[in-house]
């Protein structure tokens, strides 16, 4: 897909179905290959709407159509608190629910959402990202790990029996 056809955007509450789509369609498939990172009660469609709401969730768009989402902002899961963090931040910013639909992974546009999200940091003067993983998506843990995200301990969610990994990385500002 060429560079000039993708552009990232706030998600419009018109899309709210089509989006919602594109995590069931992300979590199925995870079932199929037995990562069973995504319930029936997480992501719900009401949660999806209130990022929307909020602001907070961004598209990424190919020719107008949504192949992926992510949500950025500052609300740090409550469990956050019990990790030993390198960075001690007043300014963080955090990564949620990065999708991209399942026929359209693997051609780089979660790298394309996390450099958004990356630079959306510099720009906003955030000098920490954080982020969760599912240990047992292999996959996205490799891929966070590749951007330079360090593992600083683990929760666990949903009463899942596998904890997710809480992963940080500094936020290299270009005026510190």
């Amino acid at each position: 897909m060429e560079e000039e056809s993708l552009c990232i955007e706030k998600a419009k509450i018109t899309n709210l179905l089509e989006i919602f789509g594109i995590y069931k369609s992300a979590k199925d498939e995870l079932n199929r290959i037995k990562i069973f990172q995504w319930t029936d009660i997480y992501p719900t469609i009401s949660v999806v709407e209130a990022d929307i709401n909020k602001g907070v969730l961004y598209t990424l768009k190919a020719e107008n159509e949504i192949i992926g989402a992510i949500n950025i902002n500052e609300e740090q899961d409550e469990a956050y608190q019990t990790i030993n963090w390198q960075f001690n931040a007043e300014k963080v910013l955090v990564i949620h629910r990065l999708v991209v639909k399942p026929e359209q992974q693997g051609k780089g546009f979660a790298k394309k959402l996390m450099d958004f999200a990356e630079d959306f940091a510099v720009k906003n003067q955030y000098s920490v990202i954080r982020l969760d993983v599912y240990t047992q998506n292999k996959k996205a843990v490799k891929f966070y790990e590749k951007r330079n995200y360090f593992t600083r301990g683990n929760v666990f969610f949903w009463e899942k029996k596998d904890p997710f990994h809480c992963m940080e990385k500094e936020v290299e500002n270009e005026n510190p």
